[in-house]
């Protein structure tokens, strides 16, 4: 049979719903579009819209009708009201005819409000979706969609002293799942034509662009140049590809934020669901392994549904878990799976499947001790098992050194008061570029480098990250947590990350590098640039011309020279210009 769609309506406030909440009495009868989250599906169901009766005194035959009011419940009438002659039957048994039944394809899917719609304080508001016949199975929990329908009002069966329980409901006429639409789809030609201009006038300054871009992402936070960047190239993460063997390799990178209290943790937590077109923000604390993942709940007809969690609304975004020490033990080793292979086999109450949890994964949390104990590692000072951090793309260390007496933040400290007191008294300096860009033009520059840019790695590139991995593996300090095959991924996805960010088609030495320096400020045991720390890191007035030393001082310690060739011993370990 066929089913025609209507897949769009004209653009009418009457007609276009921005939100759930939107939806009034007004609308009931009235066909609407609104977008949506799906957070619940229900089970396939064969619905009977109708079927055909034959009274046993007078044998007229009529058909009998589900009511959608009364969640197609079909109520037979109390007598037969076929005239015979001049008189009414008035029958009151009724036989079912075999064969006559009207069945289709029925299934009830829940939806709710898009995080990046809501307004600070508001609670999310989601409605009942009713697919029919091919509409079914066509979105999944974790799907953004539109959804074209007819607004309904539903109650339960009336009894006799019960207050009626009515509720709105969509019955769907087309369901768009808009998860394709994410992303580069999104950007308007104007903005692609800005952001070429902008890397056509930083063509030989291309360093100082890419700093004027990483200091719009949190303008809040005073310095802290290395965090920002690992959370830029975090959200922007690298090329999945999948091998020979069939085997898929992620590209979205997860990054973990382990530092004392008052360090700016939760901010850049906050600054990245910003910069995400899709982000889900929770807590550690009281979190279960449910909730983050998926629960089976009961429907109003007693079946058995899933309701998405929090990585699974992530999904195409990013999920933010501040206060994540906190998880408890056996609820923290339900994302394991989520955070590398990006599923989630779920097994509940007789509903088994695999949802997609294609995010990346933006953690803080608190050492255990009042102060980070740099005669540790992380895993000391955190609780967090080897396995769980190893799926971690970037670890940083944020050790707030006013708690040490050797007075080396005196400086840090007077940028972070003025910068403070600048924000409170509204005498911000006005930079020329940063200012410029609101944090929607920056979040659809990132949205359009991940969905376009898939560079591929240079071998001069692929020399320095295997042998800074090698470096790390040999190191006499190494992490077991760290220290995997998963930390050359890793290594690998930032620098594609780093590509992206800079505009670029390929990974070169460059990009390289400042994936080495990232890495090396995740350990307060840096061997290949030492006294690094990402919580006192600083914007370069001219990274352009401080590069050179940085490259040579990284090569040399690798015992690589520019082209990416081990050092001869004559040369003395020390690396090209």
């Amino acid at each position: 049979s066929v089913h025609p769609r209507i897949c769009r309506l004209p653009y009418c406030p009457e007609l276009r719903k921005q939100t759930v909440s939107s939806l009034r009495a007004d609308d009931v009868n009235r066909m609407i579009q609104v977008p949506g989250t799906v957070i619940r599906t229900g089970q396939l169901k064969m619905l009977q819209l109708e079927r055909e009766y034959e009274c046993v005194k007078c044998r007229y035959r009529f058909s009998c009708c589900a009511e959608l009011e009364q969640r197609h419940q079909m109520t037979l009438p109390s007598e037969c009201t076929h005239a015979v002659g001049l008189k009414i039957c008035g029958g009151n048994k009724f036989e079912l005819i075999e064969g006559s039944e009207r069945c289709h394809d029925y299934q009830e899917i829940r939806i709710q409000e898009q995080v990046h719609r809501l307004m600070v304080g508001s609670i999310p508001r989601s409605i009942t979706v009713l697919l029919q016949d091919d509409l079914i199975d066509s979105c999944k929990a974790g799907d953004d969609i539109t959804v074209v329908g007819m607004l309904r009002k539903r109650w339960r069966p009336l009894q006799r002293g019960m207050r009626p329980d009515a509720e709105l409901a969509i019955d769907a006429l087309h369901v768009r799942v808009n998860n394709e639409e994410r992303g580069a789809a999104r950007v308007s030609k104007e903005a692609v034509l800005e952001f070429e201009d902008f890397w056509s006038r930083h063509a030989s300054i291309p360093l100082k662009g890419r700093d004027e871009l990483i200091a719009m992402a949190c303008p809040s936070l005073a310095g802290m140049y290395l965090v920002k960047l690992a959370m830029i190239l975090t959200l922007i993460g690298g090329v999945s590809h999948v091998d020979a063997n069939g085997m898929k390799l992620r590209g979205e990178s997860h990054m973990l934020l382990v530092g004392d209290a008052g360090t700016g943790k939760s901010q850049i937590l906050r600054h990245a669901a910003q910069l995400s077109p899709r982000s889900v923000l929770t807590t550690g604390i009281g979190a279960t392994a449910a909730g983050l993942t998926s629960t089976a709940v009961r429907d109003a007809g007693g079946e058995w549904m899933l309701e998405a969690g929090a990585l699974v609304l992530a999904d195409g975004g990013i999920c933010a878990i501040d206060e994540f020490d906190s998880i408890r033990e056996h609820d923290r080793g339900a994302i394991h799976e989520a955070m590398e292979q990006q599923t989630l086999s779920v097994a509940k109450a007789g509903l088994v499947c695999k949802l997609r949890t294609k995010c990346s994964v933006f953690a803080a949390c608190n050492p255990k001790a009042p102060v980070y104990d740099r005669e540790h590692g992380v895993p000391v000072n955190t609780g967090l098992p080897s396995p769980l951090l190893s799926r971690f793309d970037i670890v940083l260390l944020l050790s707030d050194g006013t708690m040490r007496s050797d007075g080396e933040d005196t400086e840090r400290d007077r940028d972070v008061a003025d910068h403070i007191l600048r924000e409170a008294l509204g005498d911000a300096p006005a930079s020329s570029e940063a200012q410029r860009w609101a944090p929607e033009k920056l979040r659809a520059y990132l949205e359009y480098v991940k969905g376009t840019l898939k560079p591929s790695v240079s071998p001069v590139a692929q020399s320095v990250l295997v042998a800074y991995y090698s470096n790390q593996r040999q190191a006499n300090t190494y992490s077991e947590g760290r220290t995997t095959i998963r930390l050359l991924e890793s290594t690998v996805r930032l620098a594609q990350a780093h590509a992206r960010l800079m505009y670029q088609a390929e990974v070169t030495l460059r990009d390289a590098i400042y994936v080495v320096l990232l890495m090396e400020a995740s350990t307060h045991q840096a061997k290949v640039i030492p006294n690094l720390s990402a919580l006192h890191s600083r914007f370069d007035d001219d990274p352009d011309a401080t590069y050179p030393f940085l490259r040579d001082i990284v090569l040399s310690n690798l015992g690589l020279d520019v082209d990416g060739n081990p050092l001869a011993p004559s040369r003395g370990g020390r690396g090209g210009s």
